[in-house]
């Protein structure tokens, strides 16, 4: 492939900003559909107690009588609605009989939910003015939150500030969508650096303008009975360079005691450390009125105060936090802030989010914050991750889910047990679509969020934040979550679809429901792998060039552009690690296609009833781009993997190899055509940007038709290349077992070898100097990486591993080593090929030296910087 058609292809400019044609479509009315047949043009009706009634609710119920063929008369069918204070909050009662229908509910939030299930009720019911029945409903999960999709998130690389433009980010008809699906919350995103304190003078200096434009967003969201919920990971820690992920170090001079450590950690175990906790927060709940809350990250992500490093025993630990101990340091911070929230505002809930990724059941870090949460305040909500931890079983191999989740049901254990242990719990969803493939609006699944809430129902969790940036479309899954939000919870999943299905769907609600259970089936076939979900290729592989003759470059990220290559390279393995080896990935996309391509059949064969219903049209485009990029998926995988066995097999693929282009190319005009109708396809809400749209999609289809017109025919399986590439006859730099290397020209020493089973990285070592040492086991690899610190610590990338290899750290004098069982390489490696390695000693201002090249790539979330053409082969092992 040349280089400049590649360079053309990275340069493909996004579409422009603001102009995004789905923000139109959210804008937009609620489309209410009947055809003739469904229409009721003699119908008349009268409502009774219209006051009892939020006026946005009303008017959007006689929007569905109208578009019903009903009108408004004195003499028409009664619709009475009742307030009865003694009912629990939110909660209602409807029946429909002969005489008419009567809503009953106990304040305005109750007297929503009945309306919107009432109209319900009229679409779901062709020819007639409602179905009859009683229904008694009783809100469960009370707090439900959501963020706006085109909401900005206030990070690189475009540092957007909702609170800070004249962007209007809730239109009404937005927000009426959001509230017939049940959603009560929205989160936004500010910093502590924006609200004043007199601990840092500097901060705060736009406040007046941001409290004002959030004041008129929880004035209008108010209006449907959605509530602002302010979004922190605070406090930060003081870092170069890092804002807005942390303070710049020259910001605690005139409180050094609040930074600790050569990390800066913030501590707040100081009384200025409380008093600016207390101060910020009080700050926003003095100067706005009527927020809903606010959610702080306390546990991971950016926050950067001491205990959440304590469980870390690589990483100095502050030593007044460590001596109280992190829960206490942790109640302490979360009364803190909640006494300062309802001093202002006594109806606002706080929710202190414990967010633990990569924390697997049964580790140091799950039993520390199972400690923490013993600890707790009943006062304030625990708010945990799902699925974070969890074990899925595939293909006989026991998985591990870390993140978040819509493919795997979960829970996992420590949710489990956080549910057991905390007075007030709160659960951390990806309601829409997660991780797995975040660049359509959702992922037709409610099978998934009906055994997840079928948990938080058994379990008395009150308190859903049902989205990180991305998630939150209006539509399919956000209404499922709306509805199981509510008692009784539905006798069956089957029943629960069709219940879900008929308003929308009507007498295709049985063929639909069908479709959604086979989505699910095959959703939860989605390899469980934290790479295969960052850097996996469902969210955008559709736009990734294809490589016949090896370049050894890196995937992109999904969820972040312009910091790192616009375009994928070929290193498939980046998005395996060390959880599914190539061939489990490829089984896992094949099963997962095939059942997918059951419900889109379903789906495809309602095309025709639904020429005049834009909306169930996009329904099943959505459904149909989803198993498009399952199928792209495979076809990637199948493609690298026959080349890498046809240059170490020495035997031709290039036909097969062929026919997976040709196909490619048919699936990428595919995915044209549905983006061409339906402009949401393809943004990425926490990306802030389109990973594929039709320009780039045109022309990755022009470069796949490169690749078999001018690519296959250059190439020959005889080249030279080829056994260099394998290692079949290495060049370059080598290294042989057993055998000492110099670190560059740092004075230090390694060596690798094999002793006893094991697999030995040994480094005769200057005590001032880090070492890291990458082992990448076959070609296009993840690089595992050993690390050896200067202060003793040592690390290993675990978190890239299916299961936590037996690793042994020791060290002896001037040598320090590191032993991983030899076995540990085997699902991964080619046999009887050498492995790839590079090793680099380095120090703060100090010159890296290396064995090998000294050409990093940028940091990557789990690679690191690790650059390929840096290594050198390892021979003898």
């Amino acid at each position: 492939m040349k280089r400049s058609l590649l360079n053309e292809f990275a340069r493909i400019p996004q579409p422009a900003r603001g102009q995004e044609h789905f923000v139109d479509a959210l804008r937009a009315p609620l489309n209410e559909y009947f055809s003739d047949r469904e229409r009721c043009p003699e119908a008349k009706y009268t409502v009774e107690n219209a006051e009892t009634v939020p006026e946005t609710a009303l008017s959007s119920l006689r929007r569905v009588l109208a578009a019903k063929g009903a009108q408004e008369s004195p003499e028409g069918t009664k619709i009475l609605f009742r307030i009865d204070a003694g009912r629990e909050k939110e909660s209602f009662e409807l029946r429909i009989d002969d005489s008419g229908a009567t809503l009953t509910a106990a304040d305005p939030d109750g007297m929503r939910r009945g309306v919107y299930f009432l109209e319900d009720r009229i679409r779901e019911a062709p020819g007639v003015l409602f179905t009859q029945g009683a229904w008694e409903r009783r809100c469960v999960v009370k707090i439900r939150i959501s963020h706006c999709f085109f909401g900005p998130t206030g990070r690189p690389p475009f540092f957007i500030d909702e609170l800070m433009n004249d962007v209007d980010y809730y239109p009404d008809e937005y927000l009426n969508k959001l509230a017939h699906e049940g959603i009560n919350g929205l989160w936004l995103t500010m910093y502590f650096f924006d609200l004043p304190s007199t601990v840092f003078p500097e901060n705060g200096k736009d406040a007046p303008r941001r409290f004002a434009k959030l004041q008129k967003a929880v004035e209008r969201c108010g209006r449907y009975g959605i509530r602002i919920y302010v979004f922190f990971s605070e406090p930060k820690a003081f870092m170069p360079n890092f804002r807005p992920h942390g303070y710049p170090p020259e910001t605690a001079a005139a409180h050094p005691e609040l930074k600790v450590g050569p990390h800066g950690r913030f501590c707040t175990s100081t009384e200025a450390g409380k008093r600016f906790l207390r101060e910020s927060v009080e700050a926003l709940f003095s100067n706005v009125h009527g927020l809903g809350g606010f959610i702080n990250i306390m546990y991971g992500e950016d926050n950067g105060s001491c205990p959440g490093f304590l469980p870390v025993d690589y990483l100095p630990h502050c030593p007044v936090c460590e001596k109280r101990g992190g829960p206490a340091v942790y109640r302490e911070q979360a009364e803190i802030m909640y006494a300062a929230m309802k001093k202002h505002s006594p109806e606002s809930d706080f929710l202190g989010w414990f967010y633990a990724p990569g924390s697997r059941d049964g580790s140091v870090s799950a039993s520390y914050l199972a400690e923490v949460q013993k600890a707790w305040p009943a006062e304030c909500f625990y708010l945990f991750n799902f699925e974070s931890g969890g074990m899925a079983e595939q293909l006989g191999k026991m998985r591990t889910v870390f993140d978040y989740s819509l493919a795997y049901v979960g829970p996992s254990k420590q949710f489990a047990t956080m549910t057991e242990l905390c007075a007030k719990k709160a659960a951390k969803l990806q309601v829409g679509c997660s991780h797995e493939d975040a660049s359509v609006p959702f992922i037709p699944v409610p099978s998934n969020l009906y055994e997840k809430y079928k948990f938080l129902h058994e379990h008395g969790v009150a308190a859903v934040m049902q989205c990180w940036y991305f998630g939150n479309y209006p539509g399919l899954m956000n209404k499922a979550a709306g509805e199981l939000s509510f008692a009784p919870f539905p006798e069956s999943e089957q029943v629960f679809l069709e219940r879900l299905a008929a308003p929308d769907w009507r007498e295709n609600a049985p063929v639909v429901a069908e479709a959604w259970s086979h989505f699910a089936a095959a959703y939860r076939l989605f390899p469980m792998n934290i790479c295969f979900e960052w850097y996996g290729p469902l969210h955008h592989c559709i736009v990734w060039p294809w490589h016949l003759f090896p370049v050894d470059e890196p995937l992109a990220p999904s969820w972040l552009i312009k910091q790192f290559p616009e375009i994928s390279g070929d290193r498939i393995g980046e998005c395996l690690g060390f959880h599914h080896n190539l061939a489990d990935a490829i089984e896992l996309c094949r099963m997962m296609n095939e059942e997918w391509e059951k419900g889109s059949s379903l789906l495809r064969s309602l095309l025709p009833a639904c020429q005049d219903r834009p909306d169930r049209l996009g329904d099943i485009g959505i459904a149909l781009a989803v198993g498009i990029q399952i199928k792209s998926t495979l076809n990637t995988l199948l493609f690298y993997d026959r080349r890498e066995r046809m240059f170490r097999t020495g035997v031709s693929e290039l036909e097969e190899m062929k026919a997976l282009v040709r196909d490619e190319i048919v699936n990428t005009q595919r995915m044209i055509e549905l983006c061409r109708r339906d402009p949401r396809l393809g943004y990425h809400s926490e990306a802030e940007a389109f990973l594929f749209f039709p320009e780039k999609l045109e022309k990755r289809k022009e470069l796949l038709q490169y690749l078999l017109d001018a690519d296959f025919p250059a190439f020959s399986l005889d080249a030279p290349f080829v056994k260099r590439w394998t290692g079949e006859n290495p060049t370059g730099l080598a290294a042989h077992a057993g055998v000492l290397y110099p670190i560059g020209s740092s004075g230090s020493q390694w060596r690798i070898f094999a002793e006893d089973g094991k697999f030995v990285v040994e480094i005769r070592h200057r005590k001032e100097l880090n070492y890291a040492v990458y082992i990448e086991p076959r070609r296009l690899w993840t690089a595992f990486r050993f690390s050896f610190n200067a202060d003793g610590g040592t690390a290993a990338t675990v978190f890239v591993c299916r299961e936590v290899p037996e690793i042994k750290f020791t060290s002896s004098g001037d040598t320090c080593r590191a032993e991983i069982p030899l076995d540990f390489w085997e699902e991964f490696r080619e046999p009887g090929l050498p492995m790839r390695i590079q090793v680099t000693a380095s120090a703060p201002g100090v010159t890296t030296r290396c064995w090998g090249g000294d050409h990093p790539w940028k940091n990557r979330l789990t690679h690191g910087t690790y650059n390929p053409a840096d290594s050198g082969w390892l021979l003898d092992i």
